[in-house]
């Protein structure tokens, strides 16, 4: 599918991908890909949940482990 980007900067989502979209979404920029996620209700909490969870590594080799398996995802 394509999509249009108008003169001011606005991304149009056919309807059938906003259908499972509510509220607020974090746009992320992995590479060449763009990465559209909901926003959960409670960020805060969902953050923490994820943080006891990962594993003992640097900021650095967490980042390029979460933009390596976006482009997989996407790909």
């Amino acid at each position: 599918m394509i999509s249009s980007i108008d003169e001011k900067g606005r991304l149009y989502l056919p309807k059938r991908i906003r259908k499972g979209l509510k509220g607020k979404v974090y746009v992320v920029r992995a590479g060449n890909e763009i990465v559209i996620i909901p926003v959960p209700e409670d960020p805060v909490s969902e953050l923490a949940e994820i943080g006891r969870k990962l594993p003992d590594k640097s900021i650095k080799e967490l980042r390029k482990e979460i933009e390596r398996a976006a482009l997989e995802e996407v790909s």
